[in-house]
């Protein structure tokens, strides 16, 4: 992987981990999810006013694609952060290096070395370790807070984050091969585009579970904290897209697990929450193994 790649996919990650931060200390996630799409249709529709997309048409389907999987993240994702901690849901959510490999393996033609297998183990094991909420550790409570409403929901994420992974790597391929587009204005095209229309989806499902009022009263005092989310979202997604035009998705969203590692740091001191040596192990754990994949 070149070394600028590298460095694009860690900004990438500081970017996501920051967002995600500033979305699990909102007053009401959900709601606050409602108001970054707003904002990012806004921004889509500047963006797109200044320069008409060029989008070849088979990039459309998996736009398409990427948009339903990206509103059940949105939905997955928010249900998670309502009732679990961020130190332990986000890197459940973020796992995905540890099964990528996998199905790129049978759907995209990629190849796991010795050494890639053995950095899937060690995010596995950290998987385990950040399932433990005992003084004593044992491998059966793994499956016994299996169930619980927080590892449901970041267990439900992860299925998601794989499955836009997935999409989106095909989708830039493709707009790689066929765009003429200048290389920088593809993947915000690409993000916009996915974003714009399964935030709209998102934002009727808002409407419709939660009071007017208490939706406008989050937009009136969280403002300043949706336009962050946008913002860094926006910065952190497009970073990854342009990336996977010419890198291995595994080797990409393997790199761009570090940020693991900045959310259990922010959700143990800034928010007070618990097991934080133990998730900080755990995730140095996963970071290693991430690693042993992205370096095979």
């Amino acid at each position: 992987m070149a070394f600028t790649s590298i460095v694009l996919i860690l900004l990438s990650a500081l970017c996501h981990a920051l967002w995600n931060f500033y979305s699990k200390s909102s007053k009401d996630t959900r709601i606050l999810f409602f108001w970054c799409g707003f904002y990012t249709i806004i921004i889509a529709f500047v963006a797109f006013g200044i320069k008409q997309p060029i989008i070849p048409k088979l990039v459309w389907v998996y736009i398409a694609g990427s948009a339903v999987v990206h509103l059940l993240y949105r939905l997955f994702l928010t249900h998670a952060y309502t009732v679990g901690e961020i130190s332990f849901v986000y890197p459940i959510a973020r796992a995905a290096p540890a099964f990528l490999p996998l199905f790129a393996f049978f759907f995209l033609n990629e190849r796991i070395s010795a050494q890639g297998f053995v950095g899937i183990l060690c995010v596995m094991a950290s998987m385990i370790l950040y399932q433990q909420r005992e003084a004593r550790i044992e491998f059966k409570t793994f499956f016994r807070y299996l169930g619980k409403p927080d590892a449901f929901w970041a267990y439900a994420t992860l299925g998601s984050v794989i499955g836009y992974s997935l999409i989106d790597k095909q989708g830039m391929t493709e707009f790689h091969r066929y765009s003429t587009e200048p290389p920088l204005w593809r993947p915000v095209t690409y993000y916009l585009m996915e974003s714009s229309i399964s935030q709209v989806f998102y934002g009727l499902s808002c409407l419709i579970r939660f009071p007017h009022q208490q939706i406008a009263e989050i937009g009136r005092t969280e403002w300043k904290r949706a336009l962050a989310v946008v913002t860094l979202s926006l910065t952190s997604y497009s970073l990854i897209l342009y990336v996977l035009m010419t890198e291995k998705v595994s080797y990409v969203t393997a790199v761009r697990q570090c940020s693991v590692i900045f959310v259990v740091l922010l959700g143990g001191y800034a928010l007070k929450e618990t097991y934080t040596k133990r998730r900080f192990i755990a995730a140095v754990v996963m970071v290693f193994g991430i690693f042993l994949i992205a370096y095979q």
